[in-house]
């Protein structure tokens, strides 16, 4: 079973609720994507804490699926994003010091999101899961408010559309109508109607037409909760990232 690393002290986090999801200085660089993400790995997360207290500690799909988009996440900040930003001369705070704490707020979820994963799986503690995914829920949070307060600002200033979009498709990794139809699923799941119409434009015609056939079984299935196979696999890449 893995070890916490121990907390991350991110004091330049924004309030809760105050997020703008406007677009960056370039308006062709449309930031709707990335807070569209943050917003469900949140939901997602306040969902899990909630069923981690009054549920029996086994792999649901909607752990399997918020596993898998927490993951593509941080690797395209990791790998796409922050490559990008440090070959930038910014203004503001330290960029490399700024890079440093990120990927030290990364290590921590990736690892408390590997722990929570063992005591679902049986590899750890099932009684802990409940502790550990509050953990996980209070890493996450910390990462997602200081990369709204402080990364983004750093993106509408400084990154090009080109490199946007390599970012863009890194987020919404692996490319093809399948995933996008179950990425586009996902990201609208409990939003209002209005959102929902602007997640959709961000997928090409022919996922918007699959998502209306099959979207809903998608969600259907993330809130039912069913057992599904063992994740070990799945988290197999995150864990070679942070030894």
């Amino acid at each position: 079973m893995r070890r916490d690393p121990g907390g991350l002290d991110i004091r330049k986090t924004a309030p809760r609720g105050s997020r703008d999801y406007g677009l960056a200085r370039d308006p062709r660089i449309d930031l709707l994507l990335v807070h569209a993400v943050h917003d469900a790995l949140r939901r997602d997360l306040r969902r899990l804490v909630t069923w981690s207290r009054t549920c029996l500690p086994v792999v649901t799909s909607g752990w399997i699926d918020f596993l898998r988009y927490l993951t593509t996440y941080l690797d395209a900040d990791a790998d796409v994003l922050w490559p990008v930003l440090l070959g930038r001369n910014l203004s503001g705070p330290d960029p490399e010091r700024t890079a440093a704490e990120m990927a030290q707020a990364r290590r921590r979820v990736t690892l408390l999101a590997a722990t929570v994963d063992d005591c679902l799986t049986g590899r750890g503690p099932g009684s802990r899961t409940a502790e550990y995914m509050t953990r996980l829920d209070t890493a996450l949070t910390a990462y997602l408010d200081y990369e709204q307060s402080v990364v983004l600002p750093l993106v509408a200033t400084c990154i090009t559309t080109s490199e946007w979009a390599d970012f863009d498709a890194a987020q919404r990794h692996p490319l093809g109508l399948r995933s996008g139809v179950a990425l586009c699923a996902w990201l609208i799941d409990g939003t209002p109607p209005d959102r929902q119409q602007a997640i959709r434009q961000l997928f090409p015609p022919g996922v918007r037409l699959a998502h209306r056939w099959f979207g809903a079984r998608h969600t259907r299935r993330i809130r039912s909760g069913e057992p599904v196979p063992d994740t070990s696999s799945q988290l197999g890449h995150a864990q070679r990232r942070v030894r």
